[in-house]
């Protein structure tokens, strides 16, 4: 198993226990993501004949809602180390994210959390390619930028190593 194919089966698993799940003032499905959040959709225009080489300079983007929130994105954070022991272990990231005004946003991402986090203490793994190891730790950014609010969970999971074949009569 590879670290990229267990952050498909997480992304898969994340969609299927949450697909009930209506977030935001606007009660939007969640969206999951691998790695990072896809780029923002922009919106149509239509180009004006202004009679001259020079157009005018339009820098701001007409007020709509971000489509990609609310999210998850399954992060994986660095080399997968292997032991003595026979497994390979993984730290994956989960980042969250959700829209809404002071508290509203932030418990949003809070239930959020802690609902995933309730979701893989329950699992038992079995033909899962990987498994949790405690602890997990889990917190929010230190910036916030209202009306966004996001929080991260930390996790380390155990798959099995790769054992090394015997060579027999040099192959």
């Amino acid at each position: 198993m590879t670290p990229s194919l267990l952050m498909k089966h997480l992304q898969r698993y994340l969609q299927e226990i949450t697909k009930d799940m209506f977030l935001g003032p606007l009660r939007l499905p969640l969206n999951i993501y691998l790695v990072d959040l896809p780029a923002r959709a922009t919106p149509e225009y239509e180009e004006n004949d202004y009679g001259t080489d020079i157009q005018p300079a339009e820098t701001t983007l007409p007020e709509e809602r971000d489509e990609r929130w609310p999210y998850i994105s399954v992060v994986f954070l660095g080399p997968a180390e292997d032991n003595d022991e026979g497994y390979r272990t993984l730290n994956m990231d989960f980042i969250f994210g959700c829209e809404g005004l002071g508290p509203d946003g932030y418990m949003d991402v809070l239930h959020l959390m802690e609902f995933v986090r309730a979701s893989f203490l329950r699992e038992t793994y079995e033909g899962w390619p990987a498994r949790l190891s405690l602890p997990l730790s889990m917190g929010f950014h230190e910036e916030q930028a209202d009306p966004y609010w996001t929080g991260y969970m930390t996790t380390t999971w155990e798959m099995p190593s790769i054992e090394q074949e015997v060579w027999k009569n040099g192959y």
